[in-house]
């Protein structure tokens, strides 16, 4: 920002704190104060202020999804007016005048927390209570602000003692103190860099510190308890800690205290897996955990055991008469399987979600970068084409991840070498992070990750190659400049400058711009730190606002832990489990001013099972909608999660109390998308599914209605459904399960439902030259324009979509396009295709078949896609694909799905 722009943006800022005060509006303010404004300055105030609001007003604040016992908010919070109370008015005025969130910012984190205090209990009932709730947020999305803001309510509602639970590590237990420091108050962390300790009557008491050893002391004074203060602790979930925090409050805390747990990262070491570790696998090196992180000398066999945890924050709870509990996860694949009827003699019920399951919407705006952004996803039941991907994911051969990690066998040498994708990632992270300098006119926090292996010895080796590596690029910028400058000015308009042109051409810079920002990064600038227990180094971007590092790590970089202004990430880290690797993904985040300078190097497997996560992690939210317009309670609801053929959910020591269950299709429209294109057994499988598609079409007779593009037969016999689907072949289903989908159908028929089906070709509306034709032997229609469809450029074994918007519309009425139109406008429905398919009787299947030309290219206006077809393989004759479509049900049926144990009891 330019010194005016600075000025100006002061200017705004003082003016926003007395509009704020007083109720003014800016010109208000500006009339009342005049000089508190130069009057030179008064049109570029009024300009910057009208430029926030219109940003304001067009971003939608979506409320969160709710599955309640209560069926609803509690009566107490509809008559609590969060507004008036003293921390959160602080707080927010801190996050406006101070942070400069924007208003629709502000209103998400509002609006949010709002919904999870109302589902809490009134903190002055006068019964006891226990509450039990789960909030599922997005990865490195801001759980940590809505918790924040929660603490705040609760305790002007009247909650006295806030416990959080925070991780395994040190440094992540003093990440999350020092952010309530700020947010909440705090001697240490004066006004402006935090709301301040505010009025000696309303001070926090805290019984933790933000140092690293700042961990709960047994030593500290009890009388806090009483209920006259406000007392806060932010401790870490280990078991001697536990142990020691449960025996100092033991017989302490009155009756009448109500007291606030909050459990952040809570799918990690909450979850009771029934065990401890294996001998053979130390928590020491699983964990990858200092001797600082214990609490102990030596630490027990079960230190770090979930199950153990989970006894003791099952106890903790036990140990205060009026108790709300509240689990904060971004993957919350292990909490929803948590069997909502275990008890134990000493632990009492387990920390199953029973009052709650809140899902936090997608931030709003375009600040934060989530999993579908980055890798697109699967298209889901009603939408209308493939969510794709931005260009910033470059593949790693699996040849070159061979060069950077260990070999199997503990007695195989290992020697790193710096493969050529590890040297171009950190020449990229060299040029986005001068890029980013030179865009703000400012000084700025610029990382990369190194993520290869859990083992210290790996990052360790690295570490010391990538060193001597930037080291060599050092020496080019020093002494061989001349040759150098051509290989970073190239790669710059040929890697970068294309995609930010395309997303914001006003964020596009020459190279020239840059390399006084190289220099700086260069002589000597960005360092090496190694980030696990064989090291002391430690990432405190409260001390280095501005740091400039490649880091090396593993499990401690694995979660929590936020990694400020990470331009590119080097992970090849596999995992089979849908909550660790999600959570291994660092680079999440509110990175959207950068995004385009991000880089992500991975294998192709990876970037396959990230594209997989993604449609799995929406599908779970958009199911507890569902749940949730059926106003279901959530150990009702069990919540089933998409099996994937190389990983699991989560653990399997977590997924102890789950059975395989069926999911139903009511309501859902499944899509053939995943063909073999790169095998040479594309022609017979296409040839096969050929003959099975004309054997059924031929069997119909003439279509009822032609019209162009459309043929349509009604009243098809299910049996010649189920015959089609059963013969019909493509690969990967685990999205897609045959068996599943004819068992549902038959089950259905049963009930009277899907006894009559309609079929329908949908082909090119309007044949052109360059259209060819196929024979699908329909009576009096011998020639059928094929559709042409391309493949997805980072999956290319998918189309990514098939079908067409108005494919839903065959069959309904005018008036049911209508009334389909209105309830999806008024909210009932998500999405236009679910609102139509509520429409069509339950009788009445919709079966449509994509003939598709196999010499399909890619449009000019394509990105992200590619041909069909690579040249050198022999092409079939036709690439058939088809939908399904379902109606809703009144008696659905199911296919597997990995699902938690509903309640056997309220």
């Amino acid at each position: 920002m330019t010194s005016v722009g600075d000025r100006v943006e002061g200017h705004l800022f003082v003016l926003k704190a007395i509009m704020d005060r007083d109720k003014l509006t800016l010109e208000e303010s500006l009339s009342r104060y005049p000089g508190l404004v130069p009057a030179e300055d008064h049109d570029a105030v009024r300009r910057h202020w009208e430029q926030q609001q219109r940003t304001t007003t067009i971003i939608r604040t979506v409320r969160p999804t709710e599955l309640t016992a209560t069926g609803g908010p509690r009566p107490w919070a509809e008559n609590w007016n969060t507004a008036e109370g003293y921390y959160w008015a602080r707080q927010r005025r801190f996050l406006s005048h101070v942070l400069r969130r924007q208003d629709y910012e502000i209103d998400s984190v509002d609006l949010a927390s709002d919904r999870v205090l109302a589902h809490l209990e009134n903190p002055r009932h006068p019964e006891p209570f226990i509450v039990r709730g789960l909030v599922v947020g997005h990865v490195q999305s801001g759980k940590t602000s809505n918790f924040s803001a929660l603490i705040a309510k609760a305790s002007d509602a009247g909650y006295k003692i806030i416990i959080v639970l925070s991780g395994l590590h040190n440094t992540l237990r003093q990440q999350t103190q020092r952010r309530l420091q700020r947010d909440l108050g705090h001697e240490n962390v004066p006004f402006p860099k935090g709301v301040g300790q505010g009025d000696p009557e309303k001070y926090w008491t805290w019984l933790t510190r933000d140092d690293l050893d700042g961990d709960f002391d047994p030593g500290v004074n009890v009388g806090p308890l009483q209920g006259q203060n406000q007392v806060i602790l932010v401790v870490k979930k280990n078991k001697t800690r536990l142990d020691r925090l449960l025996d100092w409050l033991e017989n302490k805390v009155p009756e009448h205290v109500p007291v606030l747990v909050v459990d952040d990262e809570a799918d990690q070491a909450s979850v009771n897996t029934g065990g401890n570790r294996p001998d053979d696998e130390p928590v020491s090196e699983v964990l990858d955990l200092r001797a600082a992180d214990f609490d102990g000398e030596t630490p027990a066999d079960d230190e770090l055991d979930p199950s153990a945890i989970n006894l003791r924050i099952r106890r903790l709870l036990r140990c205060f008469a009026r108790v709300s509990y509240v689990a904060y996860t971004a993957t919350p694949f292990a909490n929803i399987l948590i069997n909502p009827n275990a008890e134990d003699r000493e632990g009492g019920d387990d920390l199953f979600p029973r009052d709650f399951i809140l899902t936090l919407p997608h931030p709003p705006g375009q600040k934060y970068v989530g999993s579908d952004r980055l890798f697109g996803r699967e298209q889901l039941p009603g939408e209308v084409g493939q969510v794709e991907g931005i260009d910033v994911i470059r593949i790693v051969p699996e040849i070159e991840v061979e060069q950077v990690i260990p070999p199997k066998g503990r007695r195989k040498p290992y020697t790193p070498v710096i493969p050529s994708t590890l040297k171009a990632s950190l020449i990229d992270f060299l040029l986005a992070a001068a890029g980013r300098m030179a865009r703000n006119g400012a000084d700025q926090p610029c990382t990369m990750l190194v993520h290869i292996d859990m083992r210290k010895e790996a990052q360790d080796k690295l570490a010391a190659e990538i060193t001597a590596e930037l080291g060599h690029m050092r020496q080019q910028w020093r002494y061989d400049r001349e040759n150098f400058l051509p290989v970073l000015s190239d790669r710059w308009d040929m890697e970068f400058r294309p995609l930010t042109s395309s997303m914001d051409l006003d964020n596009d810079v020459p190279f020239e711009k840059l390399e006084q920002h190289l220099d700086a990064l260069l002589t000597p600038g960005v360092e090496v730190r190694i980030l696990n227990s064989n090291h002391e180094d430690e990432l405190d971007f409260e001390i280095e606002p501005d740091l400039k590092a490649v880091l090396v790590g593993g499990n401690k970089l694995s979660r929590g832990v936020t990694i400020e202004g990470l331009l590119v990430s080097y992970f090849v880290r596999r995992s089979p489990y849908y909550d660790t690797l999600l959570q291994m993904g660092r680079w999440f985040g509110y990175r959207g001013d950068y995004v385009d300078l991000t880089r992500l190097y991975s294998t192709q497997l990876l970037v396959t099972w990230f594209h997989d996560l993604a449609t799995i992690e929406e599908e779970l939210r958009r199911q507890i909608e569902h749940y949730a317009r059926r106003k279901l309670k959530p150990w009702d609801a069990a919540p089933r999660i998409r099996s994937h053929e190389k990983m699991l959910p989560t653990a399997k020591n977590k997924m102890k109390d789950t059975s395989l269950q069926q999911e139903s299709f009511d309501g859902r429209k499944l899509q053939t998308l995943r063909f073999p294109f790169h095998d040479p057994m594309i022609l017979d499988l296409c040839s096969e599914n050929l003959g099975t598609t004309r054997a059924l079409l031929s069997s119909l007779g003439p279509p009822h209605h032609a019209d162009p593009g459309r043929l349509n037969w009604e009243g098809v016999s299910v049996e010649a459904i189920v015959r089609f689907i059963e013969l019909f072949r493509f690969s990967d289903q685990s999205a897609f399960d045959v068996p599943s989908v004819a068992s549902y159908i038959q089950a259905q028929t049963q009930h009277n439902e899907l006894v009559s089906w309609r079929v329908m070709v949908s082909s090119a509306r309007v044949q052109q030259n360059e259209h060819r034709t196929v024979d699908l032997g329909i009576s009096g229609h011998p020639e059928v324009t094929m559709i042409q469809r391309s493949r997805l450029a980072k999956d290319p074994s998918s189309l990514g979509v098939v079908t067409e918007p108005e494919d839903e519309l065959q069959g309904l009425t005018p008036a049911q396009i209508e009334e389909a139109r209105k309830l999806q406008e008024s909210g009932t429905f998500s999405t236009l295709g679910d609102a139509f398919r509520s429409q069509r009787s339950p009788r009445e299947g919709l079966l449509v078949l994509y003939p598709i030309d196999p010499s399909s290219g890619v449009g000019a206006n394509a990105k992200n896609r590619r041909k069909l077809f690579d040249e050198e393989i022999e092409r079939p004759e036709c690439v058939l694909a088809y939908a399904v479509s379902f109606p809703y049900s009144t008696s659905p049926r199911s296919l597997p799905y990995v699902v938690g144990h509903k309640a056997g009891r309220p």
